[in-house]
């Protein structure tokens, strides 16, 4: 696969001649490599295809070019480039100029691009869309977040969530830090900021789940961290029975997980596990019509009106069947429960606000399902409001729960 390597320049000279200090980095696996530039040094070890290299007008560019160009190379262009750089003024045309050099020195592809300082709200989004621009549309991404201005680190873990929720086929693969200010013996460690990318990712994916009730956006994350994968896979097959309304089958794959969360887990997922454990709870009660009313006001919390008033309306059905001693997972039984109890409605058998609360619900259910224009004036004014709707869905669900 196509590797990407992201890295800033700062403006910090520790050295006149080689800007940054010159540093030992000891890599994870022991390797070590001696560079006043953390991003060479990281580009020899894990041998991008593409380095890109981000900075603003002021920052290193000429100390860099001195840094990697053979003497006498390129002079009059270096000269043009430190005097730019010592007025801020550097530019995107003069770094086009430049970046054969660089390409020559570095033996990769590389592309110096120009961003703004981050001063402003604008100049923050200026600069992601930069990034964003600059990066293949699929290639393994690695991030080096270690110089620049300090607020560059949060841009860099920011861009890594960005590029992959815009790209499909773009990894973020690595974020690393040379931590210069951990030197020991002259050795300074580099670091796989790995563990906060997997906590941003669990963010991400309780964030989508809240929006969406997919339970399979935690299966990847769960089973890089220990979850077996056929667990793992249960949460995705939850997540397809649930949009076929099969809440049965839902819960017990999800209780299958459910079971597997009583341990601890390994990694940036067992900070999430409990409250991963709350929002699979549901799925622990016993009778299939308490599952459908909470998944109807999980759904109504999010805004997923239609399925609130599916579940709300299954719910009841479900509750009919079991006091009419049929089974509720027939269809056909489900059908005559609701016709009984209608009949009784009809003939007064239950008090006032049920039968309201119930045929609202139904003709709520029946309008946005069908996308159609309900004949009743008050339901029709209630698909105008969306306050109103939501109250209404809210209290026909609390007073159907009642017996």
């Amino acid at each position: 696969m196509h590797k990407t390597l992201l890295t800033f320049l700062g403006k910090g000279r520790d050295s006149a001649k080689t800007g940054y200090r010159v540093a030992n980095y000891r890599f994870p696996d022991g390797l070590t490599r001696q560079s006043a530039f953390f991003g060479l040094a990281l580009a020899e070890v894990v041998k991008p295809d593409l380095l890109v290299m981000l900075g603003t007008t002021g920052s290193m560019w000429g100390v860099l070019v001195e840094h990697v160009a053979v003497e006498g190379e390129d002079e009059a262009l270096r000269l043009e480039l430190m005097e730019a750089e010592y007025a801020g003024q550097v530019d995107q045309p003069l770094l086009d100029r430049v970046a054969p050099l660089l390409r020559r020195a570095a033996g990769i592809e590389v592309l110096p691009r120009l961003i703004p300082s981050g001063r402003s709200a604008q100049e923050q989004v200026e600069m992601l869309s930069t990034i964003a621009s600059s990066v293949p549309k699929s290639t393994q991404l690695q991030i080096d977040v270690t110089h620049g201005f300090r607020h560059l680190g949060m841009v860099g873990l920011l861009s890594a969530e960005l590029l992959q929720r815009l790209r499909a086929q773009t990894e973020v693969h690595a974020v690393w830090y040379g931590a210069l200010d951990m030197t020991q013996d002259q050795l300074t460690p580099v670091l796989a900021l790995d563990g906060l990318q997997s906590v941003q990712r669990w963010v991400s994916a309780l964030d989508r789940f809240d929006a969406s009730n997919d339970y399979g956006v935690f299966a990847p994350l769960l089973e890089a961290d220990g979850l077996p994968r056929d667990k793992a896979q249960c949460l995705v097959d939850a997540a397809f029975f649930e949009n076929m309304s099969n809440v049965a089958d839902a819960a017990r794959r999800i209780n299958t997980v459910l079971s597997a969360l009583d341990a601890p887990l390994r990694g940036p997922s067992e900070l999430f596990r409990q409250t991963l454990r709350k929002r699979l709870e549901w799925a622990r009660k016993n009778d299939l019509g308490e599952q459908q009313r909470l998944l109807a006001l999980r759904a109504l919390d999010r805004g997923d009106l239609l399925r609130a008033a599916i579940f709300g309306l299954e719910s009841l059905i479900t509750r009919l069947c079991q006091e009419q001693g049929k089974d509720p997972l027939d269809y056909q039984q489900r059908e005559q429960a609701d016709v009984v109890f209608q009949q009784e409605l009809k003939a007064g058998a239950h008090p006032d606000w049920k039968r309201y609360a119930y045929w609202n619900l139904k003709n709520l259910r029946n309008a946005m399902a069908h996308g159609t224009s309900p004949e009743i004036r008050f339901v029709q004014e209630l698909l105008r409001n969306p306050q109103r709707l939501r109250e209404e869905l809210r209290s026909a669900l609390s007073r159907l729960s009642q017996p």
